[in-house]
């Protein structure tokens, strides 16, 4: 079983903690289950709550966190977009030629990637890419 597989089950009820196998019980990864728990963000408080009690504190073994949400969670389930990182190969490149133009760190010239529009992205790496091409034949 994978991550989502587990939070579905949560909602859905269909297995107990002791109807898995030991390598489905092996695959129930806490720090995953919360991270994916939290997306939905009704649930931010009971994720919280048994943040404080898993982790370092290793207070709760995974069968009781299993327990726990299992009793805690409505049956009703709704599946909430994981969220990741969208920097790509290219993102990369275009911050590049943002932070040169604006005279920014790389950081900061993603937030300008999330600002401007595409068009204007494109003009601006245009010019730069332009620009490197006369320097190159120039210098031939």
């Amino acid at each position: 079983m994978n991550p989502f597989d587990h939070i579905k089950n949560l909602h859905t009820k269909k297995r107990t903690w002791d109807d898995f196998n030991d390598e489905e019980k092996k695959s129930f990864n806490v720090f995953i289950i919360n991270k994916g728990l939290s997306m939905n963000p009704n649930y931010l408080g009971i994720v919280n709550m048994v943040q404080n009690f898993t982790g370092l504190n290793q207070i709760l073994s995974q069968k009781e966190v299993f327990n726990l949400y299992y009793s805690l969670l409505p049956t009703k389930f709704k599946f909430y977009k994981w969220i990741k990182g969208e920097k790509t190969k290219k993102d990369k490149e275009k911050a590049e030629y943002l932070a040169t133009h604006f005279k920014v760190s790389i950081r900061e010239a993603y937030d300008y990637l999330q600002i401007l529009d595409k068009k204007t992205v494109k003009s601006i790496i245009k010019n730069y890419k332009n620009d490197t091409q006369r320097k190159t034949i120039q210098s031939t």
